[in-house]
């Protein structure tokens, strides 16, 4: 009668050993799989968005979506309005507005937008915000909204509307419904973030971050989205500019539309950039 015969130790430790380096080899590839779906899903929104805001201005004779409007002259009106409720009937989905690597409210959101912090991708800073409609502010901008039109825009396909942005509660600095590419590494005030240049005037808790291994999703003024490295997005510092462009001088905003990816951020540039 034949006995069948079990594992030796050794062919045990074997067989761990294979299963372990094989999973050594693979759960890295795993994660780099999770991640670049992540990233897909944060360029989807950020393509989705884009589109709602392009829709809105085909609503509206062109102009683009403002990112901010405050009735009257108190910043806390309840009637203020942010460019994330205004794109709305165009997306019809609150997840839209996150990347899947920032940072979520804990159970379900319910838009408030007069937070303006909780959005992990933001709307291009420079395009339309600040701006008072009524209520009579002192200095006489009373009845103030100053909208460019998309007939503005001069390159499109480098004009940036949207881009990966520091979020996060109200208790923070965060403002992720809006963006800039001078600050990166979080919200101004927050541990980590910093400026690029320092003759850039810059604005309290509006930045880029890199969710995406080292970069973030951007997305143009003729409806693509792309994945950028960080410092590709980033203006050139003074050394750099200087050694890119000889004898050549810029006010100081100006300098945001110079940098690797020749990225655009502003409407009006005297300066002619990439």
């Amino acid at each position: 009668m034949r006995t069948r015969r079990g594992f030796t130790l050794i062919e045990l430790l074997v067989v761990i050993a294979i299963i372990a380096i094989l999973a050594a080899i693979l759960f890295p590839v795993f994660a780099q799989a999770r991640e670049k779906a992540r990233q897909a899903t944060c360029a989807s929104n950020v393509n989705q968005l884009g589109k709602a805001i392009l829709m809105y201005a085909a609503d509206h004779e062109e102009i683009l979506t403002p990112s901010r409007i405050v009735p009257g002259n108190n910043p806390a009106h309840p009637g203020t309005r942010i460019w994330n409720e205004l794109v709305a009937p165009y997306v019809k989905n609150v997840d839209v507005y996150f990347c899947p690597n920032g940072r979520k409210p804990d159970g379900a959101f319910v838009p408030n937008w007069a937070t303006r912090s909780w959005p992990s991708i933001g709307y291009n800073a420079h395009i339309a915000g600040w701006y008072w409609v009524g209520g009579g502010l002192p200095g006489n901008f009373d009845e103030t909204l100053i909208l460019p039109s998309r007939a503005m825009i001069k390159k499109p396909a480098q004009f940036v509307l949207l881009a990966d942005s520091p979020n996060g509660p109200p208790t923070t600095p965060c403002r992720g419904y809006l963006t800039d590419n001078n600050w990166y590494g979080g919200c101004s005030g927050e541990p980590g973030a910093q400026a690029r240049r320092a003759d850039i005037t810059t604005y309290a808790g509006i930045g880029i971050v890199a969710r995406h291994s080292g970069g973030l999703n951007l997305g143009f003024a003729d409806g693509h989205s792309r994945w950028y490295r960080l410092e590709q997005v980033l203006p050139y510092t003074p050394a750099e500019f200087n050694a890119r462009y000889p004898g050549k001088t810029c006010a100081a905003d100006e300098y945001r539309d110079f940098n690797p990816a020749k990225t655009h951020w502003l409407i009006h540039n005297t300066c002619n950039p990439d």
